[in-house]
């Protein structure tokens, strides 16, 4: 019986002492070396609301990313209101002497990558665009990059165009209706 009492308040005692508290978990945090920063390079980004023709709304964003300035990459794109990714093109600055100046600082880019996302178009409407005479290989003081049909197609529908700068002399010119955007081509000097 002694037994049976011993075991009983051995029990007893074990079952009113309270449970070992769980180990709070060990968390580490590197501090960072003074006088670093947390990311090297060039960045900069903007964004600008479009009102296009006929009542349309998009967004242009532009940004640029590089180790150096000088070795940016700068990415334009046209966006929907609801963010579907109707165009996105991407240029190394140093071809774009027009927006940028290749050995720019940070605060320059910002500034260059944010009149970048400003439309250039005279107009708005890709009817300012020169007509593509039949039979010509293009049309005057314009490098187009799709068929003649495709061009004369957004020019006569005056779909809404934004352009932008894309090179040393040139301006590419994106024409856009509801959700469709295409790079028609860059309108270029005229040159004898």
């Amino acid at each position: 019986m002694k037994r049976i009492g011993v075991s009983l308040m051995a029990l007893g005692l074990i079952a009113c002492t309270p449970a070992p508290a769980p180990e709070a978990p060990t968390t580490s945090t590197e501090i960072p070396v003074a006088g670093t920063s947390v990311r090297a390079g060039c960045d900069a980004n903007a964004t600008r609301d479009w009102s296009a023709v006929g009542s349309q709304y998009y967004i242009v964003e532009a940004e640029a990313h590089g180790a150096t300035c000088p070795e940016a990459v700068a990415t334009i794109r046209i966006k929907s209101t609801e963010g579907q990714v109707l165009f996105t093109h991407d240029y190394p600055i140093r071809d774009v002497s027009l927006a940028f100046r290749p050995n720019n600082d940070q605060t320059g880019l910002r500034d260059e990558i944010d009149s970048w996302t400003q439309n250039v178009s005279e107009t708005g409407s890709a009817g300012e665009l020169p007509v593509w005479p039949s039979g010509a290989a293009r049309p005057p003081g314009f490098q187009p990059a799709v068929a003649r049909n495709v061009y004369e197609q957004a020019r006569g529908n005056q779909s809404a165009l934004f352009c932008y700068p894309d090179g040393s002399e040139s301006n590419a010119c994106v024409a856009v209706s509801g959700t469709t955007a295409t790079l028609l081509g860059s309108k270029t000097p005229e040159s004898d």
